[in-house]
């Protein structure tokens, strides 16, 4: 299923926070980092309420799909791996980076001592194992796809996990930074799969405390969370608001002190406005247009043909999308749509990243001539209709 990039967000307006005293971050929970302007010392106590642009979806890592659903994530459930500021991979429930094997099959994660899930169960080698079952074999796993390079995982002793793979595959240590390396309780596993979602129990700075659909998700302080110290506020408290207007009216008020995404029609108001402040960050995201050539059965099956409404010269012929990529004037959208908070660009990965290059960063010009010519080559007439699937 080739992708065709539309553009990527790098500068994207990720929150605006009200100055409050007692406020820590919830991903690193000391002091306020220098780039939010603020050098106050760090307070204990209080309540953050953070508006999250949308309803998360299930709050089971082997289950959850949903972009939102990250945040929430970030509070309660650490993975084996985390993505510094820097974008290299670090321990954070393993002790150290992954060791491969000579001929790169195997692989030996060390998992730390000494922690905790927030139900006081122990974490160690057969915790892990048992959630990375979990993700590879649960029926509806989001998560299977990502570790369908592994053959088999281990417990070798209660601080080693062995993880065999079916081939050598590179990205398995940043797959392992991200849903599919959060490691649940398994005494929580035992409730039963179905119930995981209600009761999530994993190694955060918070644990779970009360979710109210469409209005709020509630997290406390963790006692048993092995940094505990470090950890200033009491309790998160996520209220859903989906409007952008409403969600900025809130903050504007004083009824929530940090939004997870700012709409770029917002973004001149906050600017204006001396009681908020405004952080930008180099985002990791990115927004563009998946192509299904011929994916009939499901990822990892033999490609086949499209039926309708999904057939059609889109997927039949390259010429017909190197027209749509042409025809695309990225500068235009980001400047019209988005009021220039974006920057346009080609590739997936970000171009703060040592794994990017210039080359991969870098657009086709807008040409709609050019666009039209590769269309009469291909003889298909225009305009030429296609089917979109939205999706998060």
């Amino acid at each position: 299923m080739p992708s065709t990039l539309l553009r990527r967000a790098t500068l994207l307006p990720l929150a605006a926070v009200l100055a409050l005293a007692g406020c820590g971050s919830i991903k690193s929970p000391g002091p306020a980092p220098a780039a939010s302007g603020d050098n106050r010392p760090v307070k204990n106590g209080g309540t953050l309420r953070v508006a999250l642009s949308a309803e998360p979806d299930k709050l089971d890592p082997t289950l959850a799909r949903t972009l939102v659903g990250r945040t929430v994530f970030n509070a309660i459930c650490e993975k084996l791996y985390d993505v510094d500021a820097k974008l290299d991979v670090v321990p954070q429930l393993a002790a150290a980076l992954p060791e491969f094997s000579a001929d790169g099959k195997t692989v030996t994660i060390k998992v730390r001592t000494g922690v905790k899930f927030a139900d006081g169960t122990p974490l160690d080698a057969a915790a892990v194992k048992t959630s990375l079952d979990r993700h590879i074999t649960l029926t509806g796993s989001a998560r299977k796809s990502e570790l369908s390079s592994v053959a088999g995982v281990d417990a070798t002793d209660p601080t080693t996990v062995t993880v065999h793979l079916k081939a050598p595959f590179v990205p398995l240590t940043a797959v392992l930074a991200d849903r599919a390396g959060m490691v649940m309780s398994p005494t929580a596993l035992k409730a039963g799969d179905d119930k995981f979602a209600t009761n999530p129990v994993c190694v955060g700075p918070f644990k779970f405390s009360t979710r109210v659909a469409q209005d709020r998700i509630e997290v406390v302080k963790d006692p048993n969370y092995y940094d505990a110290a470090k950890v200033h506020l009491d309790k998160v408290v996520y209220r859903i608001i989906a409007d952008p207007t409403t969600r900025l009216n809130n903050l504007r008020s004083g009824d929530v002190e940090v939004l997870d995404t700012v709409a770029a029609t917002d973004v001149d108001t906050l600017k204006a406005d001396p009681n908020q402040k405004l952080l930008t960050s180099e985002s990791l995201g990115y927004q563009g247009i998946t192509i299904n050539l011929g994916n009939v059965a499901g990822v990892g099956k033999a490609a086949g043909t499209l039926a309708a409404p999904y057939a059609g010269p889109m997927a039949a012929d390259p010429r017909v999308r190197r027209a749509l990529e042409l025809s695309l004037d990225r500068d235009a959208i980001n400047k019209v749509v988005f009021r220039g908070q974006y920057a346009p660009t080609c590739s997936p990965i970000s171009a703060a990243s040592p794994l990017s290059s210039d080359a991969a960063q870098a657009c086709p010009k807008h040409d709609p001539a050019a666009a039209k010519q590769l269309l009469a080559q291909a003889g298909v007439a225009t305009p030429v209709k296609t089917t979109i699937a939205g999706a998060m």
